[in-house]
Order: C-alpha cells, then sequence, then structure tokens
C-alpha cells in the first residue's frame, strides 16, 4: 500500500503482485490528474479514496473503496459542555477559509479562536486579510505553529468548528477531532464535508454562494450570510438541544471515523487483494454520492 502514489508509476510495470494507492491529498491540480490518468492503463494498481467527492476529480481509475480517515477517540475525549467560543483550525491559506472566520466573528459578535497548526505560509495575506480585519482585537485569539496535539481543551471549550472552506479537500482531519470532543461543524458544502457533517445534526452545512449550490440544507442563505445564520442558530440553541448535538457529534465519529475502523477496513481490502483483485473495481461515482 502506497500514500498518494506519486512515486510509483515508473516501478508498476514491473510489479506482478497487486498494488493499492491511498490517496490522502487533493487532486485538483490538472497536471495531477493528468499525471495520475497514466495508471488507467495498469489492470494491477488500485486506489483507495479518502471520500466519495475525492473521486469525482479523478475519475476512471481503478478504486478499490472509500476508506475514511480514523482517529483514536480516547485521545479526543468528549465533552459535555463546550464553551463560547468558535474555533478554527488549519493551514494559515487562503483556501482554508481563516478570512471567513473571521468576517463571520465580526458580524456575529461572537469570539474566536484560530489556530495554524502549521507555519504560515501565505503570511503576508495572513496578516492583511485576517489579522488585520479583526474588528475586536481582545475577543479574536490567533495561535501560530499549533501542535495538534494542543487542540484538544480547545476543541472541548469551543462552541462550534467554523470551515469556510474554499476547495474541495479529500478529508479535514480538524473536522472529525472536534466533532469527536463534541464541538459542531458549520463549513462550506465542498469537498468531503457532506460526507462528514449531517446537516441539523452534528452542525449545519451552508452552500457556498448563490452561483454554487451543493444541496437544500436547513440553512438557506448562502456564503458569509450563511455562515453567520449557522453560527446564530448554534448560539441559540436550548441547553438541551446543544447538548443533543454534541452527543450526536461524538456518536457519528464513533461509529464512522475511528481508527480501528480505518484498520479494519483496510484489512478487508488487503484480504480482497489476496483473493480475488478484480472483484475490487468499483463503479464510478458521482460528485455528491
Amino acid at each position: 500500500n502506497i500514500g498518494d502514489g506519486d512515486i510509483a508509476l515508473p516501478f508498476i510495470p514491473f510489479v506482478k503482485k497487486p498494488v493499492l494507492i491511498t490517496f490522502h491529498n487533493t487532486v485538483e491540480a490538472k497536471y495531477v490528474r493528468k499525471y495520475f490518468s497514466l495508471f488507467k492503463k495498469f489492470k494491477n494498481v488500485f486506489f483507495i479514496s479518502a471520500s466519495n467527492a475525492q473521486r469525482s476529480l479523478l475519475p476512471g481509475i481503478n478504486y478499490a473503496a472509500t476508506i475514511y480517515h480514523g482517529i483514536d477517540i480516547k485521545k479526543w475525549k468528549f465533552s459535555e459542555t463546550g464553551g463560547e467560543n468558535i474555533i478554527w483550525a488549519g493551514r494559515a491559506i487562503p483556501e482554508k477559509g481563516p478570512d471567513d472566520v473571521i468576517k463571520a466573528s465580526n458580524r456575529t459578535n461572537r469570539k474566536a479562536k484560530l489556530f495554524a497548526i502549521s507555519k504560515n505560509e501565505k503570511k503576508n495575506w495572513f496578516q492583511s486579510e485576517v489579522v488585520k480585519k479583526i474588528r475586536n482585537i481582545n475577543d479574536t485569539q490567533i495561535y501560530y505553529n499549533t501542535e495538534r496535539s494542543k487542540l484538544l481543551p480547545h476543541y472541548q471549550t469551543s462552541r462550534l468548528f467554523l470551515l469556510p472552506i474554499k476547495f474541495e479537500e479529500a478529508f479535514g482531519l480538524v473536522v472529525i477531532e472536534s466533532m469527536a470532543c463534541g464541538s459542531p461543524v458549520v463549513a462550506y458544502a465542498r469537498g468531503s464535508i457532506q460526507e462528514i457533517v449531517e446537516d441539523g445534526i452534528t452542525g449545519f452545512i451552508v452552500n457556498p454562494s448563490k452561483t454554487d449550490i451543493r444541496g437544500k440544507w436547513i440553512i438557506k442563505k448562502t456564503g458569509i450570510e450563511g455562515l453567520c445564520e449557522a453560527v446564530n442558530r448554534i448560539y441559540s440553541l436550548p441547553e438541551s438541544e446543544y447538548l443533543k448535538m454534541r452527543i450526536s457529534c461524538r456518536r457519528a465519529v464513533e461509529k464512522k471515523f475511528t481508527v480501528e475502523r480505518m484498520v479494519d477496513d483496510y484489512i478487508n481490502i488487503y484480504k480482497k487483494l489476496g483473493s480475488n483483485p478484480m472483484k475490487l473495481i468499483q463503479p464510478k461515482k458521482s460528485r455528491w454520492n
């Protein structure tokens, strides 16, 4: 089993055994799609997608299965109470939407904590479009180069996790980490979000714009206005309803996104590869299956 598989292609013609490649990253760029399309001619190469949405970006190759990422739920511990601030975590780049987090925080007058979990790759952009747009510096905190392991108490004490993602992300680990801790998710309907978040149950899904409608969600407004409506709705939930949503978040992760489930899925695929590999080939998936 090879991660992403970009270095595997030159060696595939010399391998007689089945080869399994797992896509971890997004394959939106045209040159990436063109490169991986070369794998189509090899009958012994099979792919694992991290989400069904990821497949739409690279159709026509031999997908063996979609296996969602899993996390150690013993590490990401559940909290019933939550807190009063919005949380965002990710790379400090436009595609991850930290600028829209600030816009939503400003408009709803809600406190926010932003965690850059890698080096600030777009320093000038982040400074001008995120830091300088903060309306109330006392209510918004930004943490740089945050270690992922340090996010646990912040997930546990947040009101919600806000992810206005601006690209077709294959799978967002921060989403299931926050849900495991009980934090509901508000996110744009891009990438794998529709496969992770259950609208109205574990958070709210928002269409990115009036010209980019991905589904019929509870929140009818789009873009920043939709994010604000979803944020306010979660803040206004009665305590009992909010607790129910937090519990639903945890249960969703326990059911679908544990590391044990992920390992079991891979073991099943390995067994099938060893017996009858051609049975693994799955039909093409539409973008939002």
